[in-house]
């Protein structure tokens, strides 16, 4: 049964509407992972296939994911590991700083080890939409990707 026949009342035509409208903004965003260690780098493309997403690049070097962003004109959803070793955290923030349109397409996930109270407010300031702790996990994704306006 094609699902335009099921719409019958206002309140289904309200949930298709709010159902493309999620679509469409997942699909506008391109997602990179700059990920050291392995279960990160194994989850995340696992969770994101998981929401109806299969294009993840992922790189343990944090100039390639650079380098892929400033190639796209497209928004970025950045899942980044503070402690990549050849552009750590405050390094990739820095470079943004220095490209304001390219900041402005992209949403920064900061994977990190415990952080005080006080660095994480920091981290926030400097324009983390996130903090998510390593190795990653689904449900610290999942509120990650909510902070960010991405419902999933």
């Amino acid at each position: 049964m094609p699902v335009l026949e099921k719409v019958s009342t206002l309140g289904d035509m309200k949930t298709l509407m709010n159902e493309l409208h999620r679509l469409e903004v997942k699909f506008l965003f391109d997602f990179y992972g700059a990920l050291q260690d392995f279960s990160s780098k194994k989850i995340l493309p696992q969770w994101l296939q998981k929401k109806g997403i299969n294009t993840v690049f992922i790189s343990e070097n944090g100039n390639d994911v650079l380098t892929k962003i400033n190639g796209s004109k497209r928004l970025s959803v950045i899942i980044y590991d503070i402690e990549t070793p050849d552009l750590n955290g405050l390094q990739f923030l820095a470079a943004l700083e220095k490209a304001p349109d390219l900041k402005s397409r992209c949403k920064i996930i900061l994977a990190t080890p415990k952080l005080s109270p006080d660095a994480k407010s920091k981290l926030l300031h400097l324009g983390v939409a996130a903090l998510i702790s390593k190795p990653l996990d689904g449900e610290e994704l999942r509120v990650a990707f909510e902070k960010i306006g991405l419902d999933y």
